[in-house]
């Protein structure tokens, strides 16, 4: 499967099932197929906007996102937040996979009163391992979503599947604990770099969108930060900046926090013009069509009938 900005696209196992209800939900799934069916490789494929979650039920997927390589074994879960690079490497393996819009997916996790640490997660990954039973009724669930995907369009069809997403992100996150998480350890005098620069842009990415600033805080050189973040992002540090603050400000525009005027000032732009501008070099369309799109108001049951 192929993530680059908007693009999405099957992957080129032929018996793949794939379906997707206009690019804000999409599945994926080769539950049908005998043996262990060979997933293709994928190189320089980026993640810009969805969270990617595949699930394995037989064989192994090999993968590598933001640099780090990781093998997803049987009854193992991995979610992949906004602004990684994601590699895959020739696997065999049987597993399932959705993607959904970070909006729409924070959006599920405040309706699910999912800990608010889960729900703005860019630039990391998370690989957890289940029983089999609980992979059983995950599977269960995706089913569900599955045989809502194959309905032809409908008015309501957008609130029925968010209902689904939302009952299984629910079952899923009540099976979670500390214990099912696979951790990486990564202490490289790199990535320490790298992960001192997320946080820093956590803090300060509404006041600062300079190369150079970000920098001087890790007092190395915008060369070296670039290099750096390249290595676990596919990505150079201005455009891994640029992207933060979009994925940011797009979830509020989508939860109708502010208008488009309070957020150039609080994003300190010099002006709502320049703001619409940035907006739109980096997302391909303005601030106002985003939100005539892709706005809580403009999903509810009046606006779907």
């Amino acid at each position: 499967m192929i993530l680059k900005g908007d693009l999405i696209t099957r992957d080129d196992a032929p018996n793949a099932f794939f379906s997707s209800f206009e690019g804000k939900y999409t599945i994926m799934d080769n539950l049908d197929e005998k043996g262990d069916p060979v997933i293709h490789a994928r190189k320089e494929v980026y993640n810009a906007e969805y969270i990617y979650v595949t699930i394995v039920l037989r064989g192994t997927l090999n993968i590598i996102i933001g640099g780090t390589k990781l093998e997803v074994k049987a009854n193992e879960y991995l979610a992949v937040m906004p602004c990684m690079s994601v590699e895959v490497e020739e696997s065999r393996c049987i597993f399932f996979s959705y993607l959904t819009r970070s909006h729409l997916m924070a959006d599920i996790y405040k309706r699910t009163h999912i800990h608010p640490k889960f729900t703005y997660n860019a630039f990391k990954f998370h690989h957890l391992h289940f029983t089999q039973e609980e992979m059983e009724t995950l599977l269960e669930s995706y089913v569900r979503i599955k045989r809502e995907h194959q309905h032809e369009n409908y008015p309501m069809k957008e609130i029925v599947l968010r209902a689904y997403y939302s009952a299984h992100i629910a079952k899923l996150f009540s099976m979670i604990d500390e214990k099912k998480f696979i951790h990486y350890i990564k202490d490289s005098r790199q990535y320490k770099f790298f992960s001192d620069f997320i946080n820093t842009l956590n803090l300060k990415h509404k006041e600062e969108r300079s190369v150079q600033y970000y920098a001087e805080q890790l007092h190395i050189t915008p060369k070296y930060l670039t290099t750096i973040v390249y290595k676990y992002t596919g990505l150079t540090a201005s455009q891994a900046i640029d992207q933060y603050i979009i994925y940011a400000i797009k979830q509020t525009l989508y939860n109708n926090e502010y208008n488009i005027k309070k957020i150039s000032l609080e994003y300190n732009f010099p002006s709502q013009s320049f703001f619409g501008r940035y907006f739109k070099r980096i997302t391909g369309m303005s601030p106002l069509a985003y939100v005539k799109h892709n706005n809580i108001k403009s999903i509810n049951f009046a606006s779907n009938q």
